[in-house]
């Protein structure tokens, strides 16, 4: 019988040691086995020194979301497991270079002298090494395959690091033997599989989606995507990254460039996100397909930069000025990020408006194990664009839809006019009262087409289940992984919605179809519970959030879901 077991390991020690580089090696080690996984990172706002960790929790199944409870923990420095004494179980292995008392109720603590192993390979900088070689005995993973790994991603320092992760196998193997688990390793190592963070898996759906402008001003934590992609410049030479002087030029660069003929984003988080509300307006007027990739962090103001929340829905829904259409979508996981990427260009072209993307720092910053989103083929929608137009070609043509035909810059015939003012058909500027509230409504009546072109919300479990659990976004991995590990999960069914606006009617019938209805929500006050109360009659039996920057852990909704 296969042993599905979950095992989570976590390394911690100040930032500069190279703390997630060594859990991202251990990743790769993972899935080079043919291992599921997991992970999630912490830091705090800081270059050098503080409390960094990243934890792996792995499986030869599927795992929906990093667990909390470690199985193996790694102190880099000595004294930083005693910041997660609550994740520690009486059989967590705890390794650090210090001198212990063993307290069973804590877990099994072992001195591992990784100060003076550095010092015998030559470099005090390879202690997470060292540390990623004890791991590699204890899960019982091939150490000539973890070897060319580590050497394939430091390279100039192949032989420091082997050495390294060699001292950490052999001090493993003669002090630590009895400590090993029983993890059976697949037998076929893994292909086609890699593990990518949010920001990389929507990065390669926006290339993908045939994106090829996207710029953003830094600002954690969605810089990643805008550091993969322009890394990316080289590989697709019709991509062009740029990093703007601040948010506001980056939304309205973006912005000239759909107009321009490009498929674009701009990316950011939500202060932000704050600065570019007037360009959404401006793409709403003007009728500008633009993407905002918007991760979102705690608020308000600086708020805290590298943590995680989900309060930047109703943010989204009501940016910008005045009344005009805009999607709204929210990934779930690393698979989602991807298909978001590429729908939401599709979107935004079609719909002439603006698209945005929301996630979140848990689910940008951390990685997944998936298949080779660089080979995946998806279809483009370009969007009604016309290449021959008529003299007197009316841009902003009354239709049912809502969608006026479209021309592209130095189209013969296609001139047409552009502004943030209210205007005609014809793009002149106006403040008549009757052509005003027909451009408006015209506008407006995207949102049909919008409910029904935007992605669908996802269901899981069983419609007789009497019991729905209702949530968005990043959260959709710990409840996935919860109702899996779960006694009580035929109790549950789970609706995911990945379209926050427009909300679909049907959704309603979905929800009433269940004697009682759960929100989960990682902010304080449920705004998709504020949502969904301001489309229809909504009144959930019970509500849970939590807003002090960190994630939901499956351990933590198991909890949730047992309480009566």
């Amino acid at each position: 019988m296969t042993n599905h077991r979950v095992y989570s390991v976590k390394i911690a020690g100040p930032a500069g040691l190279g703390i997630k580089s060594v859990g991202q090696l251990f990743s790769q080690i993972l899935i080079a086995h043919g291992l599921n996984l997991a992970d999630y990172t912490e830091y705090p706002s800081l270059v050098r020194g503080g409390h960094n960790t990243i934890q792996i929790s792995f499986s030869t199944d599927k795992v929906f979301a990093p667990h909390q409870q470690i199985d193996v923990f790694f102190s880099i420095v000595a004294g930083h497991w005693q910041k997660h004494l609550p994740e520690f179980t009486k059989k967590t292995l705890i390794f650090s270079d210090e001198t212990f008392e063993n307290n069973s109720t804590l877990g099994t603590f072992s001195s591992l002298p990784l100060k003076t192993l550095a010092g015998e390979i030559g470099s005090p900088l390879v202690v997470n090494t060292i540390s990623l070689g004890v791991a590699v005995y204890l899960f019982n993973l091939d150490l000539n395959l973890s070897k060319t790994i580590v050497c394939g991603f430091f390279k100039q320092f192949c032989d420091l690091n082997g050495r390294a992760i060699q001292a950490g196998y052999d001090y493993a193997k003669t002090n630590f033997s009895h400590l090993k688990f029983d993890l059976v390793v697949p037998k076929t190592l893994s292909k086609g599989i890699n593990f990518y963070d949010g920001n990389e898996a929507y990065g390669w759906g926006f290339l993908a989606g045939g994106g090829d402008f996207y710029s953003a001003y830094p600002m954690t934590p969605a810089t990643g995507a805008m550091h993969f992609l322009a890394a990316k410049q080289e590989a697709f030479e019709r991509l062009k990254v740029i990093h703007a002087e601040d948010e506001i030029a980056a939304a309205n660069i973006a912005a000239g460039a759909v107009f321009a003929g490009a498929r674009a984003a701009t990316g950011t988080s939500g202060g932000g996100f704050a600065l570019m509300n007037e360009a959404v307006s401006f793409c709403g007027v003007s009728e500008i397909g633009l993407v905002f990739y918007l991760v979102s962090r705690p608020g308000p103001a600086t708020g805290l930069p590298t943590w995680t929340s989900q309060a930047d829905l109703l943010h989204a829904i009501h940016s910008g000025h005045g009344e005009f259409p805009k999607v709204v979508i929210a990934p779930g996981d690393i698979q989602e990020s991807f298909d978001m990427g590429y729908q939401s260009l599709n979107l935004a072209a079609k719909l002439q408006a603006p698209v945005i993307v929301l996630s979140d720092k848990f689910l940008a910053e951390s990685s997944a194990s998936a298949k080779d989103l660089s080979k995946i083929k998806v279809k483009i929608d370009p969007g009604d664009i016309v290449s021959h137009p008529k003299i007197g070609f009316n841009r902003y043509q009354l239709t049912k839809n809502g969608i006026s035909p479209r021309t592209l810059p130095g189209t013969p015939n296609g001139q047409f006019l552009a502004n943030s003012y209210e205007h005609d058909e014809y793009g002149f500027s106006t403040e008549d009262a009757t052509v005003s509230k027909k451009m408006s409504q015209k506008r407006l009546s995207k949102l049909k087409l919008a409910q029904k072109i935007s992605p669908p919300a996802n269901f899981f479990g069983d419609k007789s289940a009497k019991q729905l659990i209702i949530s968005w976004g990043s959260t959709k991995g710990p409840i996935l992984e919860a109702l899996k590990l779960s006694k009580n999960k035929s109790k549950f069914a789970f609706l995911q919605l990945k379209t926050l606006w427009p909300i679909n009617p049907n959704l309603k019938k979905i929800i009433d179809g269940f004697a009682k209805v759960f929100v989960i929500e990682n902010n304080g006050t449920s705004q998709m519970t504020t949502l969904l109360k301001s489309q229809f009659d909504f009144n959930p039996d019970r509500i849970f959030t939590k807003n002090d920057g960190r994630p939901f852990f499956p351990e933590e909704i198991i909890k949730i879901l047992s309480k009566k």
